[in-house]
């Protein structure tokens, strides 16, 4: 079975109700499934956890959700958890998966340099729009389900785009909200090897 870590910031001032939805949707989505996630709150994130979490597994997915940089991932909006220079090296052999802002910039690089197989983030702004997150949760985690499903990574990214582009065909609420998925497509990036779930078992 793959090993399925999930860290989420549900308790961040800004956006830990969009983090908390993100895991909700999910956690439905994999109840049915063979697959496993554990499932890491705000109170259990932080550089000493995310070392010891890893430590033992071989192979595994690592999906982040909270505010990022281009260098590192960080809890409650400054509190760095995953960086360039804390622990790097501790995701050897996983696909990484982040919709924090910006860490397609350095990160990911930094990350695939350090033995990590295909990384997939942003390399922008992921932007939320509060009046009608259903498509932000959607697009956020439709690359994983078609990863969960065995799409490999590079078939993910295009049709993750394509997923945008339906939702911002079809938002409901005004140009704003369209404007910032518009955006999330557009900073939406794919480093390292192409690998399937196949390649984590």
């Amino acid at each position: 079975m793959v090993d399925i870590i999930g860290l989420f910031d549900n308790q961040d001032e800004a956006l830990g109700l969009f983090f908390n939805m993100c895991y909700e949707d999910l956690n439905i989505f994999l109840n049915d499934s063979s697959l496993n996630i554990s499932y890491y709150g705000s109170s259990k994130i932080n550089e000493v956890a995310v070392a010891i979490i890893t430590e033992p597994l071989e192979k595994f997915i690592l999906l982040a959700y909270s505010h990022g940089g281009e260098n590192e991932l960080v809890k409650n909006g400054n509190i760095p958890y995953i960086s360039t220079k804390i622990n790097i090296d501790k995701f050897k052999n996983t696909l990484f998966y982040t919709c924090s802002c910006l860490t397609g910039k350095v990160l990911g690089d930094e990350l695939i340099n350090n033995g990590v197989l295909s990384y997939i983030g942003y390399k922008d702004k992921f932007e939320v729009w509060g009046f009608n997150m259903s498509p932000y949760i959607e697009c956020a985690n439709y690359g994983m389900k078609l990863f969960f499903t065995n799409t490999s990574t590079d078939d993910i990214i295009p049709m993750m785009k394509s997923k945008y582009n339906e939702h911002i065909d079809n938002y409901e609420n005004d140009i704003f909200g369209a404007a910032m998925l518009v955006a999330n497509r557009n900073g939406l990036v794919q480093k390292g090897s192409n690998i399937s779930i196949a390649d984590l078992s």
